[in-house]
């Protein structure tokens, strides 16, 4: 069903959410706006995974189908996707042919969490430590570079990567497994910079993570709700507020963290409008996009339905919303969220002009990476 138009000029609205964004958009991305049904924009928001790693697998078939209707804006792919280089190569090239300008994302840091392996004929990217460690960002960016062309060659314009945390040895998800470039926010925006940089040349989009920072925290969000309340410190915020200031940042993804002192409401930053619109877009004068980490993750899925976890995450500012839809597959799933945003707006616990703002973003970042 498509949902009529309603409330103001839609070109006004438009403007407003990107001079709002702190963006400009090209005229063309409003004539392709003006065109979009409500479904449609409420759409572009979603990052959708599926089930399956070849091109003939039921998996696909729906995510082309939801990609060729326009119910997604991009296709997350995770470690059960990315099986061998013919199979990953294949369904990047389909879900492109039916959609160019579509998202294709997947992480690709280098070290332990590098999808796009050697094992499958990638070329080996050194995790963030290594990189630090040889203290020489100008060689960083030559790594980086080499593997920014590979990412697009393979088919995708959207890295959920860099790492912007803080190291801990402690820190059981970031510290021990050489994901943070270091201990001071100087060497981890220096060298998140020239990953950043890297891909952005060769026409891919990086989403920093996972802000306010996870670098000193006792738990793994994956399992359930980290509280970093007591070990994270305002000196976490420094690399993601050079990178900010250096004009880097264009797309952030918050984690599935508490912090009562930034939120005494003591909700994920998901879902914590005070973290997103209060901290981050205010004091640090962010304009680029927001995305949620995945929503299907267990400190998600465990406490909050999907429907709610959803319409929390646009309340709170996010732009893209993004769902493995792994822990119980939903071939409807694109659908359903439709018609649970459409509710939320009748029932005004957001507006129409909150979509336009995140579509006016989403427009925004597109310009970074076409395909």
């Amino acid at each position: 069903m498509t949902h009529p138009l309603c409330g103001p000029d839609r070109r006004s609205v438009l403007r407003w959410a990107a001079a709002t964004a702190g963006m400009s958009l090209l005229p063309a991305s409003f004539a392709l706006a003006d065109e979009m049904s409500l479904d449609r924009r409420i759409g572009q928001m979603l990052l959708l995974g599926f089930i399956g790693s070849t091109v003939d697998t039921e998996g696909a078939d729906q995510i082309a189908a939801h990609l060729g209707e326009g119910r997604i804006g991009g296709v997350l792919f995770l470690r059960h996707n990315v099986r061998t280089r013919e199979g990953v190569e294949g369904l990047t090239a389909r879900f492109r042919a039916v959609a160019p300008e579509a998202w294709m994302a997947v992480d690709q840091e280098g070290g332990v969490v590098q999808r796009l392996s050697r094992d499958l004929g990638y070329g080996a990217v050194p995790r963030a430590r290594l990189v630090a460690e040889a203290g020489d960002a100008e060689a960083a960016r030559a790594v980086y570079a080499a593997a920014a062309q590979e990412f697009r060659d393979a088919g995708f314009n959207m890295n959920l990567a860099p790492v912007a945390d803080l190291n801990d040895p402690e820190n059981a998800v970031i510290g021990r497994h050489g994901r943070s470039y270091g201990d001071d926010g100087a060497t981890v925006a220096a060298y998140a910079g020239a990953f950043i940089d890297a891909y952005r040349a060769a026409g891919a989009v990086c989403a920093i993570k996972h802000f306010p920072g996870h670098g000193h925290s006792r738990g793994d969000s994956h399992a359930g709700f980290v509280d970093i309340t007591e070990t994270w410190s305002d000196a976490e915020l420094d690399p993601f507020r050079r990178l900010i200031e250096a004009g880097q940042a264009r797309l952030m993804m918050g984690g599935h963290l508490t912090q009562r002192g930034l939120d005494p409401a003591d909700v994920p930053v998901t879902f914590s409008a005070p973290v997103i619109e209060g901290l981050l877009r205010g004091q640090l004068g962010y304009t680029g996009a927001v995305m949620t980490d995945d929503l299907d993750m267990a400190a998600i899925r465990e406490n909050y339905s999907q429907r709610e976890a959803v319409l929390r995450s646009i309340e709170a500012g996010n732009d893209i919303i993004m769902l493995s839809n792994s822990a119980a597959p939903d071939p409807e799933l694109p659908q359903r969220i439709v018609d649970w945003v459409i509710e939320a707006i009748s029932e005004g616990r957001f507006t129409e002009a909150r979509i336009d703002q995140s579509v006016a973003r989403i427009a925004a970042l597109r310009r970074v990476a076409p395909l």
